[in-house]
């Protein structure tokens, strides 16, 4: 009975150590594989996220250049046309409406000049009857 329960520890010792080992052996195996593995999706997904960030680096100058041109045309084309468009609307428009406003102003003016004129020369021909008078009187 001794004999067996000895030769248990022993079988026990001789399994386990070796079974220990391999055990040891396959962990550190596969942490090597699962390193590896880990790492090469790790730079297939850089390198996917560095092509589609030059793809969409490629679309966005593009775009800009597509609007630098729109609004290049647009200064150059568009822009004057438009601008010659609404400079003789307004121009028409405020042709009538600077001449009302101007109109009452003259009609003012004109009149009150003529009405000095005629005072002025009332006066005048009243001074010329006075001294008329008083040339007589002496």
């Amino acid at each position: 009975m001794n004999m067996q329960k000895e030769m248990q520890k022993q079988m026990n010792t001789m399994i386990s150590v070796p079974v220990s080992k391999e055990g040891k052996r396959l962990e550190a195996s596969l942490g090597r594989s699962i390193e590896k593995v880990v790492r090469a999706n790790t730079d297939a997904l850089w390198v996917r996220f560095q092509e589609e960030n030059t793809k969409l680096e490629k679309l966005e100058r593009d775009r800009i250049q597509q609007l630098a041109n729109l609004i290049t045309n647009f200064i150059n084309k568009d822009l004057p046309t438009a601008l010659e468009k609404t400079l003789k609307k307004e121009i028409a428009a405020i042709g009538p409406a600077v001449a009302r406003a101007i109109t009452p102003i003259l009609e003012k003016s004109i009149s009150s000049s003529i009405m000095e004129s005629f005072q002025v020369k009332c006066l005048c021909s009243s001074f010329v009857n006075i001294s008329i008078l008083v040339l007589v009187t002496y």
